[in-house]
């Protein structure tokens, strides 16, 4: 516990816990906290407004059934409802014949720029970028949405897709790499001259 006030992961537990014994405004508290980072999460794979809004409420049905299952000592309550998140898309996007849950980051916004060109110039860095994170593997693309598009820390995604710390380490500053290299050589192929003209 902090020293002048709980952290987000503490209120959690904490209103988990009260949660579990009946008290009814803990458990709509911690519902109110993880709507939106939930339905964010959900809106930004289905793409869908609709779907997104029935995946929620699938996601805090399956969170009032498993309960009592939750425990404390092994992880957070946010990864573990994003867990339950991540199988309910999973599950969904079965049923529609489609499996590649995350296809894209979301869409990006660009910052507000005074000169036309910054922004044109801005905007194409943009949609290069997310062109070549929609191009990796499905379990890279996965892992770096929900480190940069959720902003989740690396215990916390491990603890979502069920691997290591390491391993979430590793494969998240493997993409950075690779993504960084991918997008500084097709910038420079961008840049060079075209004398077939």
């Amino acid at each position: 516990m902090s020293i002048l006030w709980p952290t987000r992961d503490e209120r959690h537990a904490d209103l988990l816990r009260r949660a579990r014994s009946g008290d009814r405004r803990a458990f709509s508290r911690l519902i109110r906290e993880l709507e939106d980072p939930v339905r964010a999460y959900i809106f930004r794979r289905v793409l869908n407004r609709a779907d997104a809004e029935d995946l929620v409420g699938r996601v805090f049905e399956r969170m009032v059934e498993r309960l009592e299952q939750f425990d404390p000592l092994r992880g957070a309550v946010r990864p573990w409802v994003l867990r339950i998140a991540r199988n309910a898309i999973i599950d969904h996007l079965r049923t529609r014949k489609v499996f590649s849950p995350l296809d894209t980051l979301g869409d990006p916004v660009p910052a507000d720029v005074r000169d036309p060109l910054d922004d044109l110039i801005e905007r194409e860095r943009v949609e290069l970028l997310a062109e070549l994170v929609r191009a990796l593997p499905a379990e890279t693309k996965e892992l770096f949405a929900l480190r940069y598009g959720d902003g989740l820390r690396h215990r916390e995604i491990a603890e979502v897709c069920g691997i290591s710390v390491a391993a979430v380490k590793q494969r998240v500053s493997r993409a950075r790499r690779e993504l960084k290299a991918r997008l500084r050589d097709r910038e420079r192929e961008m840049e060079a001259p075209d004398y077939a003209v």
